[in-house]
């Protein structure tokens, strides 16, 4: 237990959840502090792009086969994730069709940022993982959301707006994040070590600098929304924080039954216990607009996210340490 406390004491003082905690407090005390729109998307393609072409230099060298039994653990639990959460809301919380399924594509796909803070935690602890961890960071993203919206249709008596799965398709695979991390990986792929070196200082050096703006950003979207939700009963959110303990936990089964590292397993359990809020909200708010945004957004960002960045990332690393020595 000692361990664990330490790690995640060790945890909370790292700039970025520092940084997220700042984010809290400026709107708990009604600062006047605002992130602009245009520094905010500038940031986030920056962030995207640098995940992805640090994943797409490092799989130059990792053969697809070795690769292959991470690619299935992740879309296993990715799948497995969204039944879970599914079955939960809709027969255990009695939440609706349209939101139960709503929060399960939240859930089943995979938090951008939850994953490179957790990177910035292995780094600052000096842990190795595996070099395509990024490529299962985007493998995990898009499945679950179109999943989700196919079943919400399948199980729907109206049968209602049939003609948007068009648009679904495009915002899961071709969407802003998931189109800024698979093409910086082709371009890391691709493109020769020289100029990957030139650009090193923008999508390599301040990278954590514009994370921990990033974080400081979603620190008051984050404690914005919670107030948003202040006139609903918790107890109803209880799931967003039993849902990542539950994927962390068998995110940590799975990575250690296919002998990762310690590193490796940590990162897939912390994709596993973490929800989407950039990709999932844009497919579910057109295709099934009936849902409460307010509930899978609350829940993802507002709760899931900042679980596992203070305490849920530390727990997966400590178990996942423990499993694998």
């Amino acid at each position: 237990m000692q361990q664990v406390i330490d790690i995640a004491y060790a945890n909370l003082l790292s700039p970025m959840i520092l940084f997220f905690i700042l984010g809290i407090i400026a709107v708990l005390v009604n600062s006047d502090l605002k992130v602009p729109s245009a520094f905010y998307t500038g940031y986030t393609m920056i962030i995207l792009f640098t995940i992805g072409i640090k994943g797409g230099v490092e799989l130059k060298h990792v053969p697809f086969l070795s690769m292959l039994p991470a690619v299935i653990a992740a879309l296993t639990l990715s799948f497995l994730m969204l039944a879970v959460t599914f079955l939960l809301l809709r027969y255990v919380y009695r939440f609706s069709l349209d939101d139960s399924t709503a929060i399960a594509a939240h859930y089943g796909s995979v938090s951008a940022v939850t994953f490179v803070a957790a990177l910035g935690f292995l780094d600052k602890l000096n842990i190795h993982y595996e070099s395509y961890i990024a490529a299962i960071l985007v493998i995990m993203e898009g499945p679950a959301i179109v999943t989700a919206i196919v079943l919400n249709r399948v199980l729907s008596s109206e049968k209602k707006h049939q003609g948007s799965l068009n648009h679904v398709f495009k915002e899961a695979f071709f969407g802003k994040s998931i189109f800024l991390l698979l093409g910086g990986m082709i371009i890391g792929l691709i493109a020769h070590q020289e100029g990957i070196a030139k650009i090193k200082p923008l999508f390599g050096d301040l990278f954590y600098g514009f994370l921990c703006i990033f974080l400081l950003h979603m620190g008051m979207i984050a404690t914005q929304q919670l107030r948003a939700l202040q006139n609903i009963n918790l107890i109803s959110f209880s799931f967003a924080f039993f849902l990542p303990l539950f994927g962390g936990i068998v995110g940590v089964l799975i990575g250690t039954f296919i002998d990762m590292s310690v590193g490796g397993v940590t990162m897939l359990a912390t994709l596993a216990a973490s929800a989407s809020y950039i990709a999932a909200p844009a497919a579910v708010e057109q295709a099934i607009p009936e849902a409460n945004s307010g509930l899978y957004i609350g829940s993802a960002l507002g709760l899931t996210l900042p679980f596992n960045l203070i305490a849920g990332i530390p727990f997966y690393f400590w178990l996942a340490n423990y499993m694998v020595a």
